[in-house]
Order: C-alpha cells, then structure tokens, then sequence
C-alpha cells in the first residue's frame, strides 16, 4: 500500500509543477480530471481555520472543499524532487493561498467535498523562484530559430537563428541524452509542450533549444529542445469581442474569416511603422485589446490548431497595414519569426 501510495503522489506532480497557470481557465467541463473518487488536484484559493477546511480550485474551475484533521499527514514538495523520500514533513499551517495542492481521501459523492488523509503542499514562491532560475538560463544558454534542414542520419538539426548581427545559421547535434518536446496545438504556454523526438521535427518549425555553444558558433549540443509548427496571419479587424476576449479578422492569404483568441499569454504589440519588425519585436510598446477597433490592420502569430477559423494568438502585432500592403503587393507573406514562441 505504501509503495502505491507513493506512485500515485509521483503521477501528479507534473500537474503540480505547473500549478501557477490552474486558475488561468474558468469554465468547468462536465467531467474533470483533476478531481477522482480519491483526490483533487489544485490551487489553494481560501482557507477557513474555524472550521479547518481549504478551498481547492481546479485548473477547470471546479472548487472542493478539503477537511483537515488530526489524521492527515501533511508534505511539502520541492521543486524539481520526484521521490517521496525527498518531500518535507510540515505542519497543518505551512501553507497558504496561491500554493498548489494534492490531497487524497474519500470525495463525496457530488465531488464537492473530501476529508484528506494526505497533504501535499508545493509553494508558490518556491514554483515562482524555480521558474525564475528556469527563464535565466534558457536566457543565458539558449538559442531560438527556424529550421532550414534536417540530417536524420546524423541526427542534426540545420536552424538559422536571429542575434543582434542579424541572421546566422548553426548547426544543433542532438544526442542520445537530448530531451525532445513539441508545443501543443492551440496552445502557446511553454510548459504544454509534449514529449517528442527527432522525427516529429519539420523543416519550417520553430525551435528553442538549451544547451552549450561551440567556441567558433557554429554548433550547439542540446540538453533539450522544444518546437512547434507556427502560422502567421493578418488582416483587417472585423469585430472585438472583449467579453470574450477575442478578435474577428478577414485573412489575406487564406481570403477567410478568422476568429483570434486572445489569452493573458499573448503578447501585444504596436509596430510604429518603420524598420524590421522581427528585429524590433521585443522593444515595441504593448497596447490592450480596448486599444483595438474594427478596420485596423494586426498580424496574429499562433500554432496551427485543428480548427484553422480559430486560432490562439501567440503575439498580435497591431499598426501593420503598411506591411500587409507590401506584403499583398509583392504576393509574400509576412512573419512574427521566432521570438513569437512561448518561453519558459
């Protein structure tokens, strides 16, 4: 029973890793994963010490409210620790609001409710300075591209990446020890990228990878890589929906309307009109979605979905007309390249 015990704790801290993006989605669906007969898994949204009972909200929106007792046992899960010998006994007030939580014990029958036998804690400040350190090293020895070719044989990679010299080709060796991941269609949080491999690679993708660089530049070996198929579409805006959060557009390329929908992920952005707009992606000023009003002209980077009449934007670009009517005019398109991709 213990060792069970001990892989089902193990199965839920991928869910828990990521536990500061649970309230990010509102809408409960019919059935909810992160709720079984013996557990939730969530946020910490309130506690009531009078009555020792804690409200435990799922990534779907679904509130249970968990009872304490002098019979549960409560943990603490480190960052990054995978085995239940490493998590850290704590008290029965060694938690608070914001902190992901995995309790076990028996759910009623309406799954509102559950006394909890076990208490696993991860906190919110130590999952924030984890992910701190994650974003400065993917800052520090990162690289991000598209790539030009593929060498199955030899397993490398062919990316041309972007730096403040302009574009500049390298080659990425991917070993046997490199971790594979794919961004997940309709979705731009890098943490929804999936497990993958070499093969599910394309030419065209967009690529980040973690890693060290050769002294003369020109090869990089990966720890890990992470790519997805991208898409970049613009047009006129035909309508704002701001209850919903999302932007109607007649695609220029496609000649088809296009429903944009805009996530607290996305990035927004107003071109001013003149230089290289890759370039220039990461100074230009942000803008809301209010700023927007129907005629003006956005550019909409995303991942290729299964519905291609709604797409989740990535990053929005507004003040682009004079681009698209290059762009029309000389019958190529324009794109968001790869500082569009979804960071750590």
């Amino acid at each position: 029973m213990k060792r069970f015990g001990s892989i089902r704790v193990l199965c839920v801290l991928g869910l828990l890793a990521s536990a500061s993006a649970l309230q990010a989605q509102t809408t409960a669906p019919t059935s909810d994963p992160a709720i079984t007969s013996l557990s939730v898994t969530g946020i910490v949204t309130d506690l009531k010490p009078d009555t020792r009972q804690v409200i435990v909200k799922t990534a779907s929106g679904n509130e249970v409210i968990v009872t304490l007792s002098d019979r549960t046992t409560f943990m603490r899960i480190p960052p990054g620790e995978k085995t239940k010998d490493k998590f850290i006994p704590i008290s029965a007030t060694d938690f608070g609001a914001g902190d992901s939580v995995f309790a076990r014990g028996r759910m009623t029958e309406d799954r509102k409710s559950m006394p909890a036998l076990e208490f696993y804690v991860m906190s919110k400040t130590e999952i924030a300075e984890k992910r701190e350190r994650e974003r400065d090293e993917w800052r520090k020895r990162g690289i991000a591209g598209t790539v030009s070719s593929l060498n199955a044989t030899a397993n490398e990679i062919s990316v041309d990446t972007r730096t403040p010299e302009g574009p500049k080709p390298i080659v990425i060796a991917a070993g046997t020890q490199t971790k594979f991941r794919r961004y997940a269609p309709d979705s731009v949080r890098f943490g929804d990228a999936k497990p993958s491999s070499f093969a599910e690679l394309k030419v065209g993708d967009q690529l980040r990878a973690l890693g060290t660089k050769s002294a003369d530049g020109a090869r990089f070996t990966p720890e890990e890589i992470v790519a997805g198929s991208f898409q970049t579409i613009g047009g006129a805006i035909t309508e704002i929906n701001l209850e919903k959060q999302e932007i109607k557009i007649n695609d220029l390329q496609s000649k088809q309307a296009v429903t944009i929908i805009v996530t607290r992920d996305s990035s927004l952005r107003k071109f001013p009109g003149t230089g290289d707009l890759q370039e220039m992606f990461e100074q230009l000023p942000l803008f809301t979605l209010q700023e927007l009003k129907a005629g003006d002209s956005i550019l909409i980077s995303s991942t290729k979905g299964a519905d291609p009449a709604r797409v989740t934007a990535i990053a929005i670009v507004s003040g682009v007309a004079p681009l698209l009517q290059k762009a029309q005019g000389n019958r190529g398109a324009v794109s968001l390249g790869a500082m569009s991709l979804g960071g750590p």
